[in-house]
């Protein structure tokens, strides 16, 4: 996924956490992904709220109640990964499970954009019902720029909660003493919208105190319910953000509208039809078929005529 600025109408307003003052901008909607680093303490803080676009990604897919719930949940673990990205590229997050579904697949950007799968057969063949599933493996592959691979890790996944399985990863592979939290819910009003999807991480930067982790520690186990902070039609990340500093005063250094996004394109799709082998493209030419080419991601429809086909030289 190739970064890509996102433009958006905002609004300048001050915003206020502890006894910290800044001046930085209020998006005119639901989503967003805020960053921040504690004043007196070295601890860094990612809050994101991604409802509107999880809508719009579960909408092309199709997905339905706790499906869409899932990928959602995904979709934030993969966002708090890429926040911390020291360089523009890609985070690739992917669930495989035992079950009702084979695995999900969500990346994302620092720059806040997001794509989201599961395969149409799972999504199709569940519908509207609870998935049983038991999350097998956790893979994380960073991509650079160039979608060059610059690192993977594989761990086991605990949990069916994502912030457990972020939690786990980022002890096992990152080694970094973290704590995160996410949940969304769908609503019962309408079976392929969100009322929310939100997530947090707190992480601790290698010169934190003994007494700073202890105490954050303790602010962690007293934190409401994720759900509490809902109030019905909008979710209060501002007041999670609140409750999360615990004693500390905390300093926003970005704020990131979240979207949808897909690079692909016609060019991308006949560069991998490129590596057809001759006689499948033989195949297709004598049977004069058009192909139908679908993207996992967005599903979105490309035809391809047996013309557009060129043997491999």
């Amino acid at each position: 996924m190739p970064p890509v600025t996102p433009s958006k109408i905002f609004l300048p307003c001050k915003f206020t956490m502890g006894n910290v003052e800044n001046n930085f901008y209020f998006f005119k909607m639901s989503d967003i992904i805020i960053r921040a680093t504690g004043k007196q303490a070295p601890l860094r803080f990612v809050l994101i709220s991604i409802k509107d676009a999880m809508n719009e990604i579960g909408s092309k897919h199709n997905a339905k109640n706790y499906t869409l719930q899932f990928m959602a949940e995904l979709s934030v673990a993969s966002l708090l990964l890429s926040s911390g990205l020291k360089f523009p590229g890609t985070v690739s997050l992917r669930v495989d499970m035992d079950g009702d579904l084979r695995f999900a697949q969500a990346d994302s950007t620092p720059q806040g954009l997001v794509r989201a799968m599961i395969p149409q057969s799972d999504l199709q063949r569940i519908g509207t019902d609870e998935p049983q599933i038991t999350p097998q493996k956790l893979k994380v592959i960073q991509l650079n720029e160039k979608a060059q691979r610059v690192k993977e890790s594989i761990v086991e996944a605990p949990s069916v909660q994502m912030g457990v399985n972020l939690t786990a990863y980022l002890h096992q592979s990152e080694q970094t003493k973290s704590a995160a939290g996410i949940l969304a819910e769908f609503s019962k009003e309408d079976s392929g919208k969100l009322n929310f999807a939100v997530g947090f991480l707190v992480e601790a930067y290698p010169d934190a105190k003994i007494k700073d982790l202890e105490i954050m520690d303790a602010v962690i186990r007293d934190l409401p319910d994720l759900k509490s902070f809902y109030n019905g039609g909008e979710y209060k990340i501002e007041d999670l953000a609140d409750e999360l500093r615990g004693p500390y005063d905390i300093e926003i250094v970005k704020e990131i509208v979240p979207q949808a996004y897909c690079p692909c394109s016609r060019e991308r799709v006949m560069t991998s039809l490129s590596g057809l082998h001759e006689c499948e493209i033989k195949d297709i030419k004598q049977k004069n078929e058009v192909l139908d080419v679908v993207c996992d991601f967005c599903r979105t429809h490309y035809e391809v005529t047996p013309n557009e086909l060129v043997f491999p030289q």
